[in-house]
């Protein structure tokens, strides 16, 4: 039902590149849901583990494929990989964190997420170009069609 619904609001034309972004392994859609915080389906771009600084508190909802995740306490550790906490999140697992919170991700190469980020936030990240943006798009858009139709599937007796 979600994945069809974020269908109907996901423009894979290159001319919506606008706020899109690249950051921590991710190219990062915006999608316009109406009255609510700042959302985007991140798509992943590369395979290893990445830093990702939380700007702001976040929820993130793993749509398809999978994510680690790593949390740390110091920079240090960070820096050393050694995590204080570590977990494996599938399709429709949700997880949240707070700003300032120090985490790495690796996402499997057909992970699909949906990110939420408090309102103040400020994305940051390099811009799209319009081709990446279509590019991901696309990728994003056969992924959640792929989603909504297994899940169509499994409401039918």
């Amino acid at each position: 039902m979600l994945a069809s619904r974020i269908l109907s609001v996901l423009d894979t034309g290159t001319y919506r590149a606008d706020g899109s972004f690249l950051a921590h392994g991710y190219a990062h859609l915006p999608v316009g849901l109406p009255d609510g915080p700042l959302t985007y389906l991140r798509v992943t771009t590369q395979s290893g583990l990445a830093p990702w600084p939380v700007r702001a508190t976040s929820v993130v909802l793993t749509l398809s494929g999978s994510l680690e995740l790593e949390m740390y306490q110091e920079m240090d550790d960070s820096l050393a990989q050694w995590p204080c906490y570590a977990s494996l999140f599938g399709p429709e697992e949700v997880f949240a964190v707070h700003a300032e919170t120090l985490c790495a991700t690796r996402s499997s190469a057909d992970a699909l997420h949906l990110l939420a980020v408090a309102p103040a936030a400020k994305p940051g990240g390099s811009p799209l170009t319009p081709d990446e943006y279509s590019r991901a798009a696309h990728r994003a858009r056969a992924v959640l069609e792929g989603v909504s139709l297994a899940s169509t599937a499994r409401r039918r007796p």
